[in-house]
């Protein structure tokens, strides 16, 4: 589907003559472990996880391009370590049909143990898994010898496993093209949080972002509400849209680590915002950021933000400057 098949909309009177709002809610998220992209071989020397990654990102970036064609905003996170205790092999209760694992977390290697059930495709039924451990990968066998291997955080992420661990927003930027930036590690900012967070000992995950941004036009006068999304009016096109999404979370999350440019970064989304409400009447921007289907993966936090499972905030230009609230009338109202 091609961006801006809507765009007459733009041309409408009623429409240019009404007041905007931006409403951003998450259309779908991409997760990966930096350490797959580092360290490539350490599962086994038959596949390449960095290989496989950057195949991954390649695809989502083509399915992308050809639905709406949309900007890919990346938080570059930091996270408590945690590694399965190979020293403790698993254990399975028959009774209960758990399977109890062991694990360490992180720098000073706290013990912990978790249980999970383990079902037959076929039957529904609790078995006891076949089960191979190194401190970061799972492989399990079944009984046809078919291998499946996760590394831990997939694991805990899609076992919705909960060990009362945040991910740290350590950074934000947008991009074209995940499968290179900040991937191939040629990245100022990605540098900076490896450098910061080395000595914590803490994994660095990257997650990619890809928002619905939905103009909601008010015309009290004719009593008119008209909801459509940016990408189909392509109002604001695909890289002012990207990088006024990067700018709300940046000073949202405020990232310790994140100073380089900042005051440059701020005048300019001061400006696109002045620019978004003098040209296209869009006053404001109400930005909701939660998974589909809530899990600690999903859990955010900051140096300035504490960790919660949903962020709603509202950005507008204020006469003193940019203006980041909590909450917004719009999501409010949802709930």
């Amino acid at each position: 589907m091609n961006r801006g098949l809507f765009s007459s909309m733009i041309g409408n009177d009623l429409y240019k003559a009404s007041d905007k709002e931006w409403i951003v809610e998450l259309e779908k998220y991409h997760r990966y472990w930096y350490d797959l992209v580092v360290n490539p071989g350490e599962v086994a020397d038959y596949f390449d996880t960095r290989q496989l990654i950057v195949k991954h990102l390649k695809r989502i970036k083509k399915e992308v391009e050809e639905h709406l064609d949309k900007r890919f905003v990346y938080f570059i996170c930091s996270r408590e370590r945690v590694r399965f205790n190979t020293k403790k092999k698993p254990t399975f209760n028959r009774i209960t049909g758990k399977t109890k694992l062991h694990l360490l977390i992180g720098e000073k290697a706290i013990k912990k143990s978790v249980k999970c059930t383990f079902a037959d495709y076929n039957t529904g039924k609790a078995f006891k898994p076949n089960i191979n451990l190194t401190d970061k990968y799972i492989t399990f066998t079944d009984e046809t010898g078919y291998r499946t291997t996760y590394c831990i955080h997939d694991f805990l992420e899609e076992s919705m496993i909960n060990l009362g661990i945040d991910s740290r927003v350590e950074y934000v930027g947008y991009t074209k093209k995940p499968h290179t930036r900040p991937t191939n590690g040629s990245h100022t900012g990605l540098s900076d949080v490896l450098y910061q967070i080395a000595e914590e000992k803490r994994d660095s995950l990257i997650y990619f972002n890809v928002f619905k941004v939905t103009a909601r036009a008010v015309n009290s006068d004719k009593n008119v509400h008209i909801h459509i999304t940016n990408a189909m009016t392509n109002e604001i096109n695909a890289e002012l849209e990207g990088k006024i999404l990067e700018k709300c979370f940046i000073f949202y999350f405020n990232s310790k680590i994140q100073t380089r440019n900042k005051e440059n970064e701020y005048r300019e989304l001061e400006n696109n915002l002045i620019k978004l409400a003098t040209e296209n009447k869009i006053k404001s921007i109400h930005i909701g950021y939660e998974f589909e289907v809530p899990n600690e993966y999903g859990l955010f936090s900051s140096s300035e933000v504490p960790a919660k499972i949903g962020h709603v905030f509202t950005v507008t230009k204020e006469p003193e400057g940019i203006s980041i609230k909590e909450g917004s009338e719009i999501f409010d109202g949802l709930v």
